[in-house]
């Protein structure tokens, strides 16, 4: 009796550690290059077609030395009243990491494209992160988020 009192005390103690880090984010998952929403993501108004619009994305962001890790459905990830099958057309286009610096250093990209007839909406998500010490994260780099934007526009205008 003594001993089986012991091995429940010892399997509780497991099992209310396991629920100690799900509850403090220890055991989080992380989803590899997407950006969750940010306070302030860059977003444009583009008067195009859906497939004018994300093919002038991939095409910008190839010749700025972007490399394209992924294209999804961004439902998968979050939710949003575009995503509920109401005509809209939607991609997330996520950049693998650029890196600077000695690799101390690296940046990634998360595109939305929401498209109702010929408007599409276009949210970038910017990340970066700075491995030192202590990792340090930014979410914004207004010049190189405007020049994507400013390259997509001039090439949907020609």
């Amino acid at each position: 009796m003594e001993k089986s009192v012991k091995e429940l005390s010892s399997s509780m103690r497991f099992i209310i550690c396991v629920l100690i880090c799900f509850a403090s984010g220890c055991a989080s998952v992380q989803t590899p290059g997407y950006i969750s929403r940010i306070d302030h993501p860059y977003e444009k108004k583009f008067y195009a077609s859906f497939e004018k619009v994300t093919s002038s994305f991939m095409y910008v962001l190839k010749t700025k030395g972007w490399i394209i890790d992924s294209e999804s459905d961004p439902s998968i990830y979050e939710r949003d009243d575009r995503y509920d099958n109401n005509g809209y057309q939607n991609l997330l286009i996520i950049t693998d990491a650029r890196k600077h610096f000695l690799h101390l250093n690296s940046a990634h990209l998360n595109v939305f494209v929401h498209s109702l007839g010929n408007i599409c909406d276009v949210e970038i998500r910017y990340e970066s992160d700075t491995h030192v010490v202590k990792q340090f994260s930014s979410a914004r780099n207004d010049q190189i988020v405007q020049g994507i934007l400013d390259a997509v526009e001039q090439d949907i205008n020609g």
